[in-house]
């Protein structure tokens, strides 16, 4: 059905909804797993499914994990980082006054893993060539846009407080306690909660505890992140693990490696 979706793009791409328009100033792109990769010109009214008609999306791309990075989304994810750094520095301020140095380690080594994350404008959105057939999915395209379709990775990562991060096989009959039980968790966990942040870019608090246990289905290329025990951290920062959850979903696959 890819292929026979690509036979079309040239003509496709020739129409007046095309979004290669002559006269635009503006430009678009797009990257990875595609036969066109590069810069096109925007033009107002272009939507998503016009980008995968010019970049001909490759059968070997993977649109679960596919990424639409936005200029407009840039500024709030700065902030958004810039504050995830305020938190660390200030629970690791509040773990010396406390005494405790295994909390304030734990703390500058995510304080570490912070700062190499780029800010990348990536929004939630489908990006599956197909399913942009469907009117209501097919969002508008904003001058700037990128797309990424990324290859198919293999393995499902679990970041956060666990001894230290993990890269495991992915296994469709795998849950995700076995995921947790293959990756230590570090003694300041949270043992109640993870947040599970999936390949498209969506996330979900769910409970691990045998009093809150749910059930979810985590896709390859999915990442966990094990919050800290909110019990010990600042009363002044109680948003760290869900801001840490929300700049994780900003990352993306590059065909098996994410974009830190």
């Amino acid at each position: 059905m890819i292929a026979r979706s690509l036979r079309f793009a040239a003509v496709a791409a020739l129409c007046a909804g095309s979004l290669i328009a002559p006269l635009a100033a503006d430009t678009i792109y797009i990257d990875g797993a595609v036969l066109e990769p590069g810069e096109y010109q925007w033009h107002q009214g272009a939507r998503l499914h016009d980008a995968v008609v010019a970049g001909q999306v490759s059968a070997q791309a993977w649109p679960l994990g596919a990424a639409l990075l936005r200029q407009s989304a840039i500024e709030p994810q700065q902030r958004l980082k810039a504050g995830v750094l305020y938190e660390l520095r200030a629970n690791s301020l509040y773990a010396r006054g406390e005494n405790d140095p295994e909390l304030q380690q734990l703390l500058e080594r995510l304080e570490s893993f912070v700062e190499r994350l780029p800010v990348t404008g990536r929004v939630v959105a489908q990006l599956d060539p197909f399913q942009l057939l469907i009117p209501s999915k097919n969002e508008l395209l904003e001058a700037g846009d990128e797309l990424v379709y990324p290859r198919r990775p293999s393995t499902v990562r679990v970041l956060g407080a666990v001894a230290a991060d993990c890269q495991l096989a992915f296994d469709a009959t795998s849950q995700l306690k076995d995921y947790l039980r293959q990756c230590p968790a570090h003694p300041a966990a949270d043992r109640n909660y993870v947040h599970v942040i999936q390949p498209d870019g969506t996330t979900e608090r769910v409970g691990i505890a045998h009093w809150n246990q749910q059930q979810v289905t985590l896709a390859v290329g999915a990442i966990i992140y094990r919050p800290v025990n909110p019990a010990i951290l600042s009363p002044e920062t109680q948003d760290l693990n869900g801001d840490m959850a929300a700049l994780l979903a900003t990352q993306y696959s590059l065909g098996g490696r994410y974009s830190e």
